[in-house]
């Protein structure tokens, strides 16, 4: 919870330190903040797995949201049609 409280007040004050001492800021579009905006693009709406956009995105629905059907033959491989591997 620190850790985040951290995160969140740093980005929020960067791009003002940064634009003080001549640095380019870090915004939310910055490549290494990436895997965060990734699990936050997720929900858990129940949609077909042709719908879904990866295998991260497939294995957020069965192990988050706890869609099972992603699973159909419950070898721990999600939406087979994204994912060679287990979550």
């Amino acid at each position: 919870m620190r850790t985040t409280c951290a995160a969140i007040i740093w980005l929020a004050a960067a791009p003002l330190l940064a634009t003080e001492r001549g640095v380019e800021p870090v915004t939310l579009d910055h490549p290494r903040l990436a895997p965060f905006r990734t699990v936050q693009a997720f929900d858990c709406r129940d949609v077909s797995c042709t719908r879904l956009r990866s295998c991260e995105e497939a294995c957020y629905k069965l192990t988050v949201c706890g869609q099972r059907k992603r699973d159909g033959d419950g070898d721990g491989i999600p939406c087979e049609n994204l994912c060679s591997r287990r979550c």
